[in-house]
């Protein structure tokens, strides 16, 4: 079981589709998925210096990113929006409920409007190559959302921050060869920790986070060998560890009889610091 690796430096050759988590947690949340010179954010909910000082680490700069594309108006998730839109000028795309949740946080509410660009979900978005559609999911936010891409032969699913993987998030996640998603908690630590009985009822509900359980069962039923890449995010620093997020996978994997092909790379993506950057297309020249 692999828990840990050593993280790769940056590309120096050309690639044309890279993710990178530059964190993944309750503490903050972004993702950086796109070719070696432009891409997009998903999320920022870490301060805009770590999100340049993370850049710059694995070889892509500030100015490479064409969009942030938001999840849902919680603050673990736009943290940075003011200065990203203010500073850098980067457009912002989310759905209306987003970012009328965005307006209303005393942390955000100064993002520059100009930067918005309204999102629908399940309407194609074009930026640079990225395809990208948003789709609801079940979370206490208003209008809150995943997002599918496909660039350079690729499907992309980040799923995260969702009570329930509903038949939105399940037809696009069925469809990709790379998941992000989330696997925030383990049930009998939440239930026996030291949460407040309602805080453990509003991460344990619908519209709250998926648990180790209910996620790997929806994997084990669904994989396949042309699994790329199954990346566990958004782990919970009080009531889960990566050792309980991947026994909790193998162990269903193995109940279940589904053996995972020695192709297919396992993760739980680290919160408090970045992982390394997953190759998804591209050929060292």
């Amino acid at each position: 079981m692999e828990i840990n690796s050593p993280l790769m430096p940056p590309t120096l050759f050309p690639v044309d589709l890279q993710l990178c988590s530059l964190a993944s947690g309750s503490s903050g949340n972004c993702y950086y998925v796109g070719s070696s010179t432009e891409g997009v954010l998903v999320d920022c909910g870490i301060s805009a210096r770590r999100i340049r000082k993370v850049l710059e680490e694995i070889g892509v700069g500030i100015e490479a990113v064409k969009g942030i594309l938001i999840t849902h108006n919680h603050i673990d998730h736009i943290s940075s929006l003011t200065r990203l839109t203010k500073k850098h000028q980067i457009p912002v795309y989310c759905t209306e409920g987003t970012w009328k949740g965005i307006m209303r946080n005393r942390m955000t509410f100064d993002a520059d409007p100009l930067m918005y660009r309204p999102l629908k979900t399940f309407e194609i978005l074009q930026i640079g190559s990225l395809r990208i559609e948003a789709f609801p999911v079940s979370h206490d936010a208003h209008e809150a959302v995943g997002y599918h891409f496909r660039a350079a032969g690729r499907n992309l699913t980040i799923a995260t921050d969702l009570g329930v993987i509903g038949d939105h998030a399940a037809h696009y996640l069925k469809n990709s060869d790379v998941m992000v998603i989330e696997s925030n908690y383990d049930e009998f630590m939440l239930l026996n920790g030291h949460y407040p009985d309602h805080l453990k009822q509003r991460v344990h509900s619908s519209m709250g986070h998926m648990c180790n359980a209910h996620t790997a069962e929806f994997l084990a039923e669904n994989y396949h060998a042309g699994i790329s890449h199954i990346l566990l995010c958004h782990l919970s620093a009080e009531n889960n560890t990566p050792e309980h997020v991947l026994k909790t996978l193998y162990d269903t994997f193995s109940n279940k009889g589904v053996q995972i092909h020695t192709n297919t790379i396992v993760k739980a993506l680290p919160r408090g610091s970045r992982s390394e950057v997953f190759i998804l297309s591209g050929e060292q020249l």
